[in-house]
């Protein structure tokens, strides 16, 4: 997904200005993603689900806090295998993305 156009300055030296920071929310009760922004949070599960804008409204979005970046997942299968944190998963990220779920 890419992040939709915005306006940003360019400088006279040429350099192009950082992209928004990704940040990690929690859409609904099962859902982690990386996005700029609780609208982009929302847009990511739009996209990947191929819903209709606006489908994901009402659900509640809360920012990540740095204790649930930090927990580590395990392996659906093998509860014994440790396959990353959401902190990690985040900052692999390049643009707005699914990073994790529980269902």
């Amino acid at each position: 997904m890419t992040i939709e156009n915005r306006e940003q300055a360019f400088e006279l030296n040429g350099s192009q200005p950082a992209p928004p920071k990704l940040l990690a929310f929690m859409v609904g009760d099962c859902d982690w993603v990386a996005a700029v922004d609780e609208a982009g949070a929302r847009r990511v599960l739009e996209e990947m689900n191929g819903e209709e804008p606006g489908a994901y409204d009402d659900w509640d979005v809360e920012l990540v806090s740095d204790e649930w970046l930090d927990k580590p997942w395990c392996d659906e299968d093998d509860r014994t295998k440790i396959v990353g944190t959401l902190r990690e998963w985040l900052a692999a990220a390049t643009e707005p993305a699914y990073l994790a779920g529980t269902e």
